[in-house]
Order: C-alpha cells, then structure tokens, then sequence
C-alpha cells in the first residue's frame, strides 16, 4: 500500500510539473511576440523608440503591479484559478492587439489613437501574464520537497526560457520569412500565439491540482502526525500575507538585486532586436537572413536555460542550498559581458551569438534562483506565491526603466551607452546580493510568517 502511494505521488509529481512547464513555457508566446513586432509597427504607424517604449513600460509596471496582488492571490485562492485566468485574459488582450493593428490608420491622429489602445491593451496583458509564474511557485512548493529545491526550480526555470527562445522564433518567422515569402500578413504575429497559448490555458486547468491533499495524498515536508492540520495556514488572510511578506528583510535584500537585473535582462528583450535591425547588412537570402537573426535572438534564452539549471545545482553542490554567492558571481559575470557586447560587430554572427550567450547564461542563473528558489525558501509554502510576486514586481519596477527609460536614452545618447547602463545596473545588484552572502535557508517548518 505504501509503495502504491508513493508510485502515485511521483505519477502526480511528473504530471504537476510538466503541465506547470508546458503552460508558463507557452505565456511568453503572448508577451515576447511583442519585441520582436516593434519594427514592422514602428515602421507602419511612423513611432520613434521614446514613443514606442512606452508601451514596453505599460506592460512592466502592470505586470510589477499584477505581480504583487495575484502573488497574494495565489497565496489565498489556488494557482488553479488565477493562473487559468490569467492564460485566457492574456489571449484576449493579444487578440485586442491584433484587432488594433489590424484596423487603425497610419495617419497622424489614427497613429496616436493606435498607440493609446497599444498602450492600455498591452499594460492589461502585463498584468494578466502576472498571474503565472508566482501561483505556480506556490504550486511547486507544494508538490515538491525543499530537500530537492535546487534540481526541480532549476529545471523548471528552463520554461521561460524555451518559452522566450520559441515566442522569438515563432514572432520572427511571422514578421520575416512568412511575410518576404509567403505572402503573410506581419500582424498574424498576434493572433497565432493567441490561439496556441488559449488551447494550453484551457489544458491547465484541467490538469493542475493545487496541492497533494487536493488528491488524497500527503503534503510534503510535513510530519505524518501534523498531516490533520497542514492546511490551517492556509486561512491567512491576504493582509495578514502582504504583511509577512513585506516585513521579511531578506525578500527586501533579494528583490532589490533583482531590480537591478530586470533591468538589464529586458534592456536586451527589448531592444536588442531593434539594434540589430539598425545594424543589419542586407542579405542575398532572406531565409539566411532570418536564420541569422533567429540564432542572435534566441539564443539569449536558450543559454538561459543552461544557467537556470547551473545554477540551480550549484547552489546545492558548492554552498549548501546558499543563493546570494551565486547569484552575486553570476550578476558581475552579467555585467562584465554587458559592456562587452558594445565591441562586437552586430553582423558577425558568431561573436554576437557568443557574447550574447554568456549574457544569457549570466541573466538566466540568477533570475530563477531569486524569483524561484528564494522565494520559496525565505516565503515557505503558503507564502510562496506572494513571495515571488513581490521579488517579481520589483523586478518589472526596473524593468519599466528599461522600456520608455532606455528608449529615451536610445534616443538621446545611443545604443551603446544605454548596453552599458544595463550591465551597470548587474553590477549593482550583485553588490546587493552580497548582504545576504552567508544567509543559509532553513528546512520547510509550515509555521505561518517564520523567517528563515
């Protein structure tokens, strides 16, 4: 009988995280297909990068505010719920996009109307995509025992980053090679991921449980004689849980670091694509071309993911479950390559692909162990979700520099001036994440508001 049980806790386990990586992996399909769709609607509506950035900034400071109050919600309703909802409200404001795109003039007063709709519509899918990766921290803290934190965070931090590598790819085949070849329309770059994205939402919902004892089984890291009474903490209240969260001084320490990294991890989302296409030399081929820019993009991510895993396994391997000392050699790393990234020629496509790997790895690695691992540890199970939604929301607070912030600087000083200031701004946060160097997580105890 034991064995049975636990043969069907790993059934649940594998099936917990495959859906929780399937569905966040496809969020970014509707939120990175924006980046890549700047020029084909800077060029349409006549919008310069200031203008333009704004609407980077709407869905930044949305989502920081979305990352706070349904981290809480996560925390009292389930991640079930919100995170479904939050799927389909995303497909919809994508699908508004489209419509807009598809309908607006290009005249002077049409084109100021676009980018007000572009902005309220594009802010609302920010704060909707707030509703994944905080619930689904607290889902995963629930499933899976802090023994084995590091492995499992770390391999589920590779969705967002496969998802972002993908939203990339799908986003430039639908802007280039279908529109120069196939005879596409660029703006189907909205609507296609709107419909994959709503198919997996919906799946979500029907796959994901929020917690063992929703299924009959055992919760985790809870003693067999305290098993009766695990789900009382679960009666918090959303002020009693704004209040753990914010009166923990270490989530203060690790949100501040990630600040500073959100601002340079979306200084590259954002406007790498743009800078490359100012630089690019007209190629002969146009599927060439395409294969070129998808590599130098996408390859941000996709090495992403091999520092969330890295990471992950390092902390338990060399610190003892210790974030900070990774997080802190990984951000100077960051910023180092950052600056680097100015020197090398955007039409060499191996140095660019190199270097913007290392940045990649380097953004990646800490960005889960804070938004992830940290979350958990210093959040614990019923405040895991509305642990990472602060540590995230302050990450989008920088984030929002990066858009109209970093446009504005585009505007006035230059690209390679505004890639310094992004691999300033890592520098800083590992000089934060430095405080807490020596803070070691302690075991899962359930008590409702315990620091670390």
């Amino acid at each position: 009988m034991e064995n049975d049980r636990k043969a069907e806790f790993r059934r649940w386990q594998v099936r917990v995280f495959a859906t929780v990586w399937i569905t966040y992996f496809a969020y970014y399909l509707c939120r990175y297909n924006m980046t890549v769709a700047k020029t084909p609607l800077c060029k349409e509506f006549g919008w310069d990068a200031t203008s333009f950035g704004k609407v980077f900034s709407a869905l930044t400071i949305f989502y920081a505010i979305g990352q706070f109050v349904n981290g809480q919600l996560g925390d009292r309703f389930g991640t079930r719920i919100i995170s479904s909802l939050g799927a389909l409200a995303s497909v919809a404001m994508n699908l508004c996009v489209f419509a807009v795109t598809l309908t607006a003039s290009p005249s002077t007063g049409g084109k100021d109307t676009a980018l007000t709709l572009l902005i309220v519509f594009w802010g609302a899918n920010g704060f909707f995509q707030a509703m994944g990766w905080s619930p689904m921290v607290r889902v995963m803290a629930h499933w899976f025992p802090a023994a084995t934190r590091g492995r499992t965070m770390g391999w589920l931090g590779t969705c967002y980053q496969f998802g972002a590598a993908a939203s990339v790819f799908l986003a430039t085949f639908l802007t280039g090679y279908y529109v120069q070849r196939l005879s596409g329309d660029w703006r189907m770059v909205f609507l296609v991921p709107s419909i994959l994205f709503g198919a997996v939402g919906i799946a979500f919902f029907l796959l994901i449980r929020n917690d063992p004892v929703d299924v009959g089984l055992a919760p985790v890291d809870v003693a067999p004689s305290e098993a009766e009474n695990a789900g009382a903490t679960k009666q918090r209240s959303i002020a009693q849980n704004v209040i753990v969260t914010l009166s923990n001084p270490y989530l203060w320490v690790v949100a501040g670091a990630f600040f500073m990294l959100d601002v340079n991890r979306y200084g590259f989302v954002n406007w790498m694509p743009a800078y490359l296409d100012k630089h690019a030399v007209r190629e002969t081929s146009a599927l060439m071309a395409n294969f070129k820019k998808v590599m130098k993009l996408c390859i941000h991510p996709l090495a992403g993911s091999v520092g969330a895993v890295t990471a992950g396994w390092a902390t338990d391997r060399f610190f003892g479950g210790r974030r900070a000392p990774v997080i802190a050699i990984l951000l100077v790393c960051l910023g180092v390559f950052s600056c680097l990234f100015t020197f090398v020629d955007p039409n060499n496509t191996v140095l660019v692909v190199a270097i913007v790997a290392l940045v990649g790895f380097c953004t990646y690695g800490p960005h889960i162990l804070m938004v992830g691992h940290a979350a958990q540890d210093f959040g614990k199970k019923e405040g895991a979700s509305g642990a990472a939604g602060f540590i995230d929301a302050m990450g989008y607070v920088g984030a929002t520099l990066a858009g109209w912030g970093a446009g504005a600087l585009i505007d006035a000083k230059g690209y390679v001036l505004t890639f310094r200031v992004f691999g300033s701004a890592a520098i800083v946060g590992a000089a934060l994440a430095c405080i807490i160097w020596t803070v070691q997580p302690h075991a899962e105890e359930d008590s409702a508001g315990d620091h670390p």
